[in-house]
């Protein structure tokens, strides 16, 4: 009987029993702010180093501060948010920010600038990771599109509001009150992680390196280039995110040298930008009829064209529609990239996830920046939009097979531990039938044969599959020894017998056990005296 009573609830089924969609909230609106505050500042910056002739090596330069730390700093960082106290990375972190903030206020030479945005980028790169796995905590894996779009959202609202209000706040009050936007931004991001209430690895990490000891030495660490899917997605985005980000170089250039525009124009130009962020994000949730390679693919599609027909703009004005095709296909691409990552990689390795993605997301646009300074050396910034957007446009033509055709491949980590090992370990999902519910509080539920004989291949969209692979067919054939052994105990009755069983009573040898597969005494014991072996002889020898 206490076979079958479930395990006691874990940390992410009490996630996905009574969802934290206040934690969610507050996430969000931490998340929101923050971004605001460093495109607010990042906005300023630029503006500071093109008025005072600094050209465009020192823009690439200022874009490459905040894009290398993060690509340079993943296999740390990942293991950071895989190992230690998030509420303490994030306090520690912001609280570094805003110092590196407040710093900046203080001087106006470029050089010094740029080292300042390599150290506040770098912090970045520490809490990218946490604040991207956190929702997949708070509320369970069922309910990952809708927290994951409710995050997205708010931290694409503040990049939407950011550049006009740092535009206008740089021509009428100068870059430092920009800067101390920044910094008031961190502090509420500080004050945000203390009122969180769900908080990841909040155990010692030599209490979790001890008790996963045996499973860690059994199991490879999960790897994002062993996920054939994330692979592809993360090659696309960054040739895409390469290409487009040449444009972050040449776009200051391009309004105010090529049309004429002023600061303000220019703030509002990238607003808009950052306002088809928001709708590509809440609209992508919504969608169920496409799977996630199809809605991956249009995305692709929407950066490249918006980036081609900015190139073609007669006017400044006319690039704002241009930018809002390009940001919807933004905001729906880093949308469904996260929710498939939280659906398909193990909690233990997430925050590695997260931070290889976010290498691949600096550096593509890092290499966008180098191309776009050396570009601009050589032709106008119109024909440098026309270039990037037709790379753009080739490279989504070139990788949506690969994505189509990966996206029913298993992840790597098939047989990580919480499949194999104790607790809420052995247990199967029921059938999916819907990617938001494909891995719904499947971990916490007993083991029942129905779930056990499911099949991944009858997943559909490449998260159901990883939820579904994680069945007891990847534990080999001693977990389904265990299972049978179980499901026999736990019922009172013994499973039949094997051919080869059958055939070894009536020759009177045993067949050796094969390879892999355990032995089970309570088993033998208990059903072989049931068969009539003995009685036999004794009735003959009577008469």
């Amino acid at each position: 009987m206490t076979a079958t009573t479930p395990p006691p609830p874990t940390a992410p089924a009490a996630a996905a029993a009574a969802p934290a969609w206040r934690d969610v909230y507050v996430l969000a609106g931490m998340r929101g702010l923050s971004f605001a505050g460093d495109i607010a500042a990042a906005t300023a910056l630029t503006l500071l180093l093109q008025a005072g002739g600094a050209g465009s090596y020192a823009v690439m330069a200022l874009l490459l501060a905040a894009a290398v730390p993060p690509a340079l700093l993943a296999p740390v960082t990942g293991r950071f948010a895989d190992r230690f106290d998030s509420r303490r990375l994030i306090v520690t972190v912001a609280s570094l920010q805003i110092l590196a903030c407040l710093a900046m206020t203080q001087t106006t030479t470029p050089a010094l600038l740029i080292v300042l945005a390599v150290l506040l980028s770098s912090g970045l790169a520490f809490t990218h990771p946490v604040f991207a796995g956190l929702p997949a905590a708070m509320v369970g894996k069922d309910n990952v599109p809708r927290a994951s779009a409710i995050s997205q959202t708010t931290a694409m609202a503040g990049m939407v509001i950011a550049p006009g209000i740092a535009g206008f706040l740089t021509a009428h009050f100068g870059v430092r009150i920009s800067l101390l936007l920044d910094a008031a931004s961190f502090a509420v991001v500080v004050a945000g992680a203390l009122t969180i209430r769900t908080r990841l690895h909040h155990t010692a990490p030599a209490a979790q390196s001890t008790n996963t000891t045996g499973q860690q030495t059994a199991e490879p660490a999960y790897r994002v280039s062993g996920d054939r899917f994330l692979r592809s997605i993360l090659a696309v985005s960054g040739v895409v995110m390469a290409a487009a980000s040449i444009i972050n170089v040449l776009i200051v250039f391009y309004v105010r040298d090529t049309f004429g525009g002023s600061e303000e124009t220019y703030g509002l130009i990238m607003s808009a930008w950052m306002a088809g962020l928001v709708p590509g994000a809440l609209l992508v949730r919504r969608i169920k009829k496409l799977s996630h390679e199809a809605l991956l693919i249009g995305s692709f599609l929407c950066i490249s064209v918006g980036i081609l027909a900015t190139g073609l703009a007669p006017g400044a004005w006319w690039i704002v529609p241009c930018y809002v095709i390009g940001g919807f296909g933004n905001g729906a691409q880093a949308t469904v990239t996260h929710i498939v990552i939280n659906l398909r990689v193990p909690d233990s390795h997430r925050g590695r996830a997260f931070a290889a993605l976010g290498a691949v997301s600096n550096t593509g646009p890092a290499l966008g920046y180098l191309m776009g300074g050396v570009i601009l050396g050589f032709i106008q910034p119109r024909y440098a939009f026309l270039l990037a957007g037709t790379c753009s446009l080739l490279a989504v033509l070139v990788f949506h097979r690969a994505l189509l055709h990966t996206a029913d491949t298993p992840a790597a980590d098939n047989t990580r531990p919480d499949t194999t090992g104790t607790g809420t370990a052995g247990t199967a999902p029921a059938p999916a039938t819907d990617t938001a519910a494909s891995t719904a509080r499947a971990e916490t539920g007993p083991t029942t044969p129905a779930a056990a004989s499911t099949r991944p291949e009858t997943a559909g969209t490449a998260p159901q599959f990883a939820a579904a692979s994680t069945g007891p067919e990847t534990a080999g054939a001693a977990s389904e020894l265990t299972a049978s052994t179980v499901r026999a105990h736990t019922t009172g009755t013994v499973p039949a017998p094997a051919a080869d069983t059958t055939r070894a009573h009536t020759t009177g040898t045993a067949p050796a056990p094969a390879a892999g597969t355990l032995t089970d005494p309570p088993l033998d014991t208990v059903a072989e005296p049931a068969v009539p072996v003995r009685p036999v002889p004794d009735k003959a020898a009577s008469r």
